[in-house]
Formats: C-alpha cells, structure tokens, sequence
C-alpha cells in the first residue's frame, strides 16, 4: 500500500486564458532561468560535439573521439551526489548567498576552470590525452553538478501553477546555450583559422577562451538572482539588483533575437535557392558586432557590481548536515565511496578480458561501470554500519527519496526505471558520432554550423513547444508513444544521406525531422519525469531520472565510432532505429499497468519517517510558501 496519499487523477485544473498565460512570460524568474538554462546549455557541446571536431581535426582515431563522450558519464551518474546538494553548505558562500545559489557559483566556477584547461592542451600527442580528458571529466562533472542545483533552484523559485512556464524557457535557453558552444565554437574556430585541411591549435585554444567567457553570463545571473528559501533584509538592494540584470537582459536579448531570426532567414533562403542574398547590410555589420561587444564587455563590470551589492539574507532551509560533524563525517563517506569506485574501475579493468567487437566491448564496459559503482555503494554501506555517519543522516541523504518512489509504485517501478533508462537511447546513440558523420560526408565546419548547431537547434526548440502541446493535448503515454516513434523513425533519414553524401537538401531534410523529433521526445519525456517526481524530493529524484535516463545511451554511444569502424554508418543509424522499437513496447505495458502522477503526496503529511510530518521535505514546504500556495496537484500526466 503506497505510504502517501493520492490526488484525485480526474480532478479539474483551472485554465488560463492566453493574455494571462502570455502576461506569465514577464515574471522576472522567467528571465532568471533564461540565462540560467543558457549557462547550462553551453558545457554539453563543448564535450560532446566540438571537442570531437578539435579531437578530429587534430588526427586522433574515431574511434578514440567518440570515447571523450564518457567524460559527461557524470550527468548519468549525479544522482550520487545529488543528495550531498541539499545536505551540505558550502562554507562562507551559502551564508553570504544562500543555499541553492552558493552551490551554483560553486559549479558555475569550476566549468570556467575546466574550460581554461581543455584550451591550455593541445592534442596533437596521445600523450597529452590524458589531461585533457582529466579536464574534461571536470567538465562533466561541474556542468552535471550545476544542473542539479538549478532544477532544485527552479522548484523552489515558482509554485507548480508556474513550473511548465519555467521549464520550457529553461530548455529555450539550454538549446541556446547550444547554439553558442556548438555552432559559435565552429564559426570561431573556422574564424580564428582551423579547418579540415589546415588544424590550428591556436584557433581552437581561443575558442575556448572565448566559451570560458561567455559563462559569465551564468555567474552573472546567479550573483542577480535571489534565493527563494532565505529571508532577504535588504530587499531594496536586490530590487534593485533584479532591475539592473532585466535592464542589461533586455538590451542583450531583443536585438539578439531579432538579429537571429533576421539571420536565421538569411541562411535558409541563400540554401534552398543557392543565393547570396543579404538580408543585414554589410555595412552595418561592424556596428552590431561593436554593440554585442560592449555589451558582453559589460558583463564583468556588472558581475562586480553585483557581488559588491548583495543584500543580507537568513537562510531557513533545513539542511540534513545540521552540525560540522555531520558535514565532515559526510563528506568523508562520498570521498571513500568514490576512492572504491575507482579502485574497483581500476582493478576490474586489469580483470576483465578485451574484446575487438563493438557489442562485446560494450557489454564488458557496462559491467565494468555497474561492478565498481556497486563496490562504492558496498564501500558507503560499511561505513555506515561502523559508524562514519548516522544512520537516520544517511538514510535522509540517500534512502528515503528512493524508498518514497519505491513505496508509491510498488514492483511496477522497475518498469519505469527500465523506460526512463532507454527511452532516449535511439538518438542519444546517433547523436554521440552525428559531427563526424557529417564531416565523413564531405560537410565543411560551416556547412555543420549552419545546419546542425542553428537550424537543428531552432527546429529542436519548435520541437519542445510541440511537445508540450502534444503533452497538454493528448495522455502522457500517448504523446510518449509519438515521440518514441519519431525519434528512432527519423534516423532513417541519415541511411538517405550516406547515399548521397554531400547533399545539402538532404542533409537539411535529415538535420530538420531529427531535431524537430529529438525535441519534441524530450519535451514530453520532461513532462513524464515531472509526473514521476514527488514534489518532497524534487531535487534528489530528478536528479536520479535524469541520470537512468542518459547513463545506457552514453555508454553505447562510446562504441558508437568502434560500430561504424566494422559495420558502416548505414547499419550504424539501422541499428539506432532497431534499438528504438523495443522502447514502444515498455511504454505500452507501462500505460496500460501503471496510472502516473495521482499518487504524491505534495504536503508532506506523512513522512513515514516517525517525525509526525515534521520531516525535512515538510520544513522545506513550510520554508518556501511557493511550494504549496496552491492546492492543485503540480503533476498532471492525465
């Protein structure tokens, strides 16, 4: 019997007429995570997609580029130190910002450093590999930690009425940010003078300088912001802080957006009818670039001014580590857990044989990863049990946000964990290798700029707002079902392409349907983990779902270069469309056995935790008025 109560699945949900759904759009937390989402945005590509372009283009195997893929193994497995977020202070930060923003800054300076020292290696010799695969493990890491802390800060900035509002602008200015470290690292790049022909590490190393920079737009907005579970005592200065930031967030967006759109345009019409059409004056192409400079040279003037003006806030949040014991004793149990993973990694690898075949190699890697990550789950439970932490601090660390989702599915849960860990599995596989793809096919850096990192780009944003169309249209399932079938169907596409390589029309046709697919896909895979999520643990067990969800797909994806090494790229995106069938399946028994989202408990009542409903999630809903100035259930998967 599930241990929290149930909300009516029939239950009436006011509607919202367009001028105030519209009106919502200029809330200043919008604006907020806007830039928050572009600050997240901007890591992701610099791992995945540019950094195997530089790797390419500096000689290095295929093979060995699509590995650098396992440097972001770290938004797969942050579920492991998801709960340390909302356990642990950061010492001075969180009581000078708060306890969600400290661990922000915390992460958002760690990707500038990680950043600066991928651009300090050149990686012409193997030799040097290894650091910079260190920083980019750092990357990965930092930019999962990030992640983390802004889908806590975004919950507990907003009640649930304005939680889709929120998410969506998010993943507006996540694609963004993509567009800036994809598509504007292969401009700069091709700018600075590296090409398929000619590699200049120079050109590459100023790059990422330049992407470095770009991230004080995210610290930026975190110093602006405020924290939604403090009590500010000065709140003129962060009135007038807020007003400031939506002044420079102005200035900075309508002439972007116009200038992009106008852009935008631009490219697609000189494509289709192979013209060279300029909808921007040249001339007036100096004074546009001089305005965004200044207006980006700004930017640490502005943070300075920000830092120096922050109000005095109390912070009311409980924290699990309530004591300097307990936030030592913790921390020590993470460093000893992660000390066994790599010691069981390390002592697995000498173990296990070696296989040549891409399957098998995957197969032996993924036990690999599961035996060491089960070593530090052992090594955390022995120090448990001798007394490294409490019990009860451990448990409300790391079991009971598992136990709540276990308690309210029952055995059925294991059918969720197994949709969420495949369900992006088809075109997070094909999107691992899809640069190099499209370099093989002849596609110069522009050519991939313009298509891939903008147009694709664009086309996966008016994919998320048709998803969330599709989600408040049809059933959850349903429109889970939709985006399934597209997001494997449309990989079909690209067998099209390795038959006429070089073809631009194709290559848009391909690049068009993909992203328009992978956007809508995620948009309703979104509103399902939504639906999943009790609202008591919202950072714990998103955290968790987001991992599941991308930990198979990046592991295969690893291989990814090895599978078309042996096979080709025909049977490579065949397979990536065969792998995605088998998902249709898992979301049929899991709409016709399970109903979603009409069993949390959004109050807390019973926190089964023998506190009388005084547990840590019920403080935190007594803290934060947000997140229960509404009685309407926040997760609607009907």
């Amino acid at each position: 019997m599930s241990a929290v109560k149930s909300v009516p699945p029939n239950q009436p949900i006011a509607k919202k007429s367009w001028g105030e759904a519209t009106k919502a759009y200029l809330d200043p937390r919008v604006i907020i995570m806007l830039f928050l989402g572009f600050s997240a945005g901007i890591p992701i590509l610099l791992i995945f997609s540019s950094l195997s372009l530089w790797l390419r283009e500096a000689g290095i195997d295929r093979s060995v580029v699509t590995m650098f893929s396992w440097a972001a193994l770290g938004y797969s497995f942050k579920f492991i130190w998801a709960p340390l977020i909302d356990a642990l202070p950061v010492p001075f930060l969180t009581k000078w910002l708060g306890r969600r923003r400290s661990w922000m800054v915390v992460s958002q300076l760690l990707i500038v450093l990680a950043i600066f020292l991928m651009a300090r290696v050149n990686p012409v010799s193997e030799d040097v590999l290894v650091y910079m695969a260190g920083a980019a493990v750092l990357l990965g890491f930092s930019s999962a930690t990030q992640d983390i802390v802004i889908d806590a800060y975004r919950i507990e900035l907003a009640p649930p009425s304005m939680q889709s509002i929120l998410s969506s602008i998010y993943v507006s200015g996540y694609r963004i940010g993509m567009i800036v470290a994809g598509a504007g690292a292969l401009y700069l790049a091709d700018y600075f003078g590296s090409n398929e022909t000619f590699y200049s590490y120079e050109a590459w190393r100023n790059t990422y300088y330049i992407m470095a920079g770009v991230m004080t737009l995210g610290v930026l907005t975190t110093f602006a912001s405020y924290e939604p579970t403090a009590e500010t005592l000065q709140s003129k200065k962060q009135k007038g802080n807020l007003k400031v930031f939506l002044i420079y967030s102005a200035l900075l967006l309508i002439p972007g957006l116009l200038f992009g759109v106008i852009y935008l345009i631009n490219i697609l019409i000189n494509t289709v009818f192979d013209s060279t059409v300029a909808l921007i004056p040249l001339m007036v192409m100096p004074a546009i670039k001089f305005y965004f400079l200044a207006l980006v040279a700004c930017a640490p003037l502005l943070l300075l001014y920000f830092i120096i003006n922050q109000p005095k806030i109390i912070n009311k949040a409980p924290l699990v580590a309530e004591t300097r014991e307990d936030y030592v004793r913790l921390v020590a149990l993470f460093v000893f857990s992660v000390i066994a993973f790599i010691a069981a990694y390390i002592l697995m690898g000498q173990v296990l044989p070696e296989f040549e075949g891409a399957f098998s190699s995957f197969f032996v890697e993924t036990l690999h990863l599961l035996v060491s990550l089960g070593a530090a789950m052992a090594a955390g439970y022995a120090l448990v049990q001798v007394g490294l932490v409490k019990k009860e601090v451990a448990m409300a660390t790391w079991i009971e946000p598992v136990l709540d989702f276990f308690r309210r599915y029952g055995k059925k849960a294991l059918l969720l964990l197994a949709l969420i860990g495949l369900y992006r599995i088809s075109d997070i596989v094909a999107g691992v290798i899809s640069n190099v793809f499209y370099q093989d096919m002849g596609f110069s850096k522009t050519d991939i700029a313009n298509a891939v990192k903008l147009v694709g780009v664009i086309m996966a944003i008016a994919g998320g707002f048709l998803g969330g169309i599709l989600a408040q249209r049809f059933r959850i399932m349903h429109a889970m079902m939709i985006g399934a079938i597209l997001a494997c169907a449309t990989n079909l596409l690209f067998v099209v392409l390795t038959y006429n390589p070089g073809s631009l029309p194709i290559m848009y046709m391909a690049v068009i349907f993909d992203n328009l697919a992978a956007g809508l896909a995620s948009a309703v895979f979104i509103a399902f983990l939504s639906a999943l999520t009790s609202i008591r643990f919202t950072a714990v067990q998103y955290a968790i779902f987001s991992s599941l969800m991308t930990l198979i797909p990046k592991v295969m994806g690893g291989y990814s270069g090895a599978i078309v090494d042996n096979m080709g790229y025909p049977f490579f995106f065949i397979f990536t469309f065969a792998i995605g069938i088998p998902i249709l399946a898992l979301i049929y028994f899991v709409d016709r056995h399970i109903v979603i989202g009409d069993n949390d408990d959004i109050y807390g009542d019973d926190n089964n935790d023998g506190s009388g409903g005084n547990g840590i999630g019920d403080k935190l809903s007594k803290t934060n008025h947000n997140l229960t100035d509404t009685k309407e259930p926040p997760r609607a998967s009907e």
